[in-house]
């Protein structure tokens, strides 16, 4: 008995503590894009996977007009996303990611994103990429 309390008080507590995510309502509006990162990656680290979209949707608001940050902070959602398994909200985000490698003529976008956002797409499975009609479904004989 007092090993199932246990469990449940467990359990209850990690609900609350998910529950509890918030992102923030005032940002600084003199934090920089790399500040926002930083944020971002702390929220993360402390569980807090609502703060950091927040931060890195505010990147994208405010810093979106720099390639480079914009690449960035989009990844960075869509890969929480790809840890989250929210397949089919992550694929048209690492779909659009790496387009703009396959359009950037500048050739100043950051490499690692590319690689980031193809690895991302192979972590996916077979029956989402299915399911967002970027593969065929196998033939059965």
């Amino acid at each position: 008995m007092k090993r199932a309390f246990f469990f449940i008080s467990v359990a209850m507590a990690g609900i609350l503590f998910l529950g509890c995510q918030t992102a923030p309502k005032d940002i600084p509006q003199n934090l920089t894009a790399d500040e926002l990162v930083n944020l971002a990656q702390d929220s993360y680290d402390k569980g807090n996977v609502k703060a950091a979209q927040a931060y890195y949707e505010t990147i994208i608001i405010r810093y979106g007009d720099q390639m480079d940050k914009l690449v960035e902070a989009e990844y960075e959602i869509a890969h929480l996303k790809v840890k989250q398994k929210k397949w089919q909200q992550a694929i048209p985000d690492l779909q659009r990611i790496l387009s703009y490698y396959d359009t950037d003529t500048t050739g100043t976008l950051p490499a690692a994103f590319k690689k980031l956002a193809e690895l991302d797409m192979a972590k996916v499975p077979e029956k989402e990429l299915i399911e967002a009609g970027l593969m065929e479904k196998p033939v059965q004989e």
